[in-house]
């Protein structure tokens, strides 16, 4: 596909949606043409802040207004599926957050629709982008601990005051949604599905967890543990081990500045260069792929999107957490 600068809209104006268009602006292929809110004040606002021409008060109104080629959704998660499924059967390319949707099989409705109309779609999941992850996997790829038997992911965090949506469940709220997805997804990208999920969790009274242990058991012998919460302020590390080593990921590991090899020869330090926030990364390779008229980024790919999700769906299952929006389905 011959586009000389992609056209950007962004759905939200949020937290997320800020850091992802002010990292966009690194990218001289790249522009934002268009934004929606629920609020036509807040996307005025935005637009007037990163210089965007276009601004509606209703997703469906940017869909149809013929002004963007991919569209990045930045929503709360029970708000991606629809929004998600009507752009791509415009024929939108879709940058949709994590999780893209609430349960694995909307997202497979998701996959069908981006497959029935030929068009990109991707979950943004910016940590399989991020250099210093992907140089760390390419050291587990060499083999340079040898087969990896256990892996370590931890993702808790805990302020004063929370954001309202981590604590509402028609936001899909909850620490498992929100950070837990970081941990499965370092040790699916280690050690692929697990053979067996186990899984504990501390709800509220409003059945949002507030800290989830998962354990996970393969059946090469491997095995991993992965923590959640929103109770406390944890490492933030993820670690992977063979019988020759282990490689670390430091605190805030999903966007980590380095990463940390250790073997016989010692323990090294490996800097990667990285600019920015880090989800120009994403967006690049959703271009790249647009460009080359695919429908999955290879990097972000469909099956590993669905993979998630399943698990999260089981993890859930597990630990007694249900959403208003787990039953929605789109699909024929």
């Amino acid at each position: 596909m011959g586009i000389d600068q992609v056209r950007w809209g962004v759905v939200a104006t949020g937290n997320i949606s800020t850091s992802f268009t002010k990292d966009l602006a690194l990218l001289d292929d790249a522009v934002v043409t268009a934004v929606a809110s629920r609020s036509q004040d807040s996307a005025n606002a935005f637009a007037e802040t990163f210089g965007i021409e276009h601004r509606f008060d209703d997703y469906r109104r940017l869909i149809d207004s013929g002004t963007v080629d991919a569209l990045y959704i930045g929503t709360p998660h029970p708000q991606h599926y629809a929004i998600a499924r009507a752009a791509l059967q415009a024929g939108i390319a879709v940058l949709c957050e994590k999780p893209v949707t609430l349960t694995a099989r909307q997202a497979e409705d998701l996959v069908a629709v981006a497959r029935e109309t030929n068009t990109l779609f991707a979950e943004a999941m910016w940590m399989r982008t991020n250099p210093v992850v992907q140089a760390m996997f390419a050291d587990l790829e060499k083999g340079v601990i040898g087969e990896p038997m256990e892996a370590l992911a931890d993702f808790g965090f805990h302020k004063p005051v929370l954001p309202a949506r981590l604590l509402d469940p028609a936001l899909g709220g909850g620490s498992l949604m929100d950070g837990g997805i970081y941990p499965m997804t370092f040790v699916q990208m280690a050690l692929g599905r697990p053979d067996e999920v186990k899984a504990v969790g501390s709800l509220n009274a409003d059945g949002i967890d507030l800290n989830v242990a998962m354990a996970w058991r393969y059946d090469s012998g491997a095995v991993a543990a992965l923590t959640c919460g929103l109770r406390s302020q944890n490492p933030w590390t993820a670690s992977v081990s063979g019988p020759d080593g282990s490689l670390l990921l430091p605190h805030r590991f999903h966007h980590p500045p380095y990463y940390v090899r250790s073997t016989a020869a010692g323990e090294e330090r490996i800097d990667v260069e990285t600019h920015g926030l880090g989800y120009h990364y994403e967006a690049a390779e959703v271009m790249r792929a647009l460009r080359a008229g695919l429908v999955e980024c290879p990097v972000l790919p469909h099956a590993a999107t669905i993979e998630i999700l399943e698990l999260l769906d089981e993890t859930r299952r597990q630990i007694g957490v249900r959403y208003p929006g787990d039953d929605e389905y789109l699909g024929g």
